[in-house]
């Protein structure tokens, strides 16, 4: 769950899987005038739009903190039941592209250093491996050729849609979430670096722009207010 203060004691929850969807969204409208343009690549995509999937069930029923603090967000999950969602999420991504699990499993393994002392980790990150291992011997050459670009892809929509979910609509440049306020780490045939700024509350501008033309998304979000909560939908423009 991605978990954001609204202020006047409200929460903003967005389902971590809506999240992902919105990736795929803006993997779909990419430019097609760079070379390693994803919309040729169907199994990149899903991949990209299913790469959350793992958090569906955990989602269903949002997770509060024993203190009775908040929620926990996907950063602060309890590491046992996220690693076992992990594992579950990357199989049902398995049963239908082996080449999109091996991008999700890497995806996941990249939140983890491999000199850690946990021994939960270090037994997902093996097993995950392995299977990634096992699961490249099934592809083409040219498949195995594009791996490491749709892992870009993977990893700066995740980011762009990371961005438009976690930051409140309209932000100033200044009060943004620090991850990305300098701009998103990937590179790209025509942008060393690639910003995003919030023009209204309903409408957000990539610099350079990835997007062949401006696409409207959709976020699903639970406002919660003390005991209560309500369904609501954000509807925002990425030009």
């Amino acid at each position: 769950m991605i978990v954001r203060e609204s202020g006047e004691g409200k929460l903003v929850l967005i389902p971590q899987h809506a999240h992902a969807t919105i990736s795929g969204e803006i993997a779909r409208h990419w430019r097609k005038d760079d070379p390693e343009s994803p919309i040729l690549r169907p199994e990149a995509i899903m991949a990209i739009e299913q790469h959350d999937r793992a958090w569906i069930p955990l989602d269903e029923v949002p997770k509060k903190r024993p203190n009775g603090d908040g929620y926990y967000s996907f950063v602060d999950y309890p590491l046992t039941d996220k690693l076992r969602a992990y594992q579950q999420g990357v199989m049902e991504v398995r049963e239908q592209s082996r080449y999109a699990a091996i991008l999700c499993s890497r995806h996941y393994c990249s939140f983890f250093s491999d000199d850690t002392d946990d021994e939960r980790i270090k037994a997902f990150l093996d097993r995950e491996e392995g299977l990634q291992q096992a699961d490249r011997q099934t592809l083409s050459s040219a498949e195995q050729a594009t791996l490491d670009i749709d892992q870009k892809f993977l990893s700066f929509c995740d980011d762009v849609s990371l961005y438009l979910c976690m930051n409140k609509p309209g932000v100033a440049k200044q009060s943004e979430v620090n991850w990305f306020r300098d701009g998103f780490k990937e590179r790209f045939s025509f942008a060393d670096k690639i910003t995003g700024e919030w023009v209204s509350t309903d409408e957000v501008r990539l610099m350079p722009s990835p997007l062949e033309f401006p696409v409207r998304i959709v976020i699903p979000q639970i406002i919660v207010e003390g005991n209560g909560y309500k369904k609501e939908k954000l509807w925002i423009k990425v030009t």
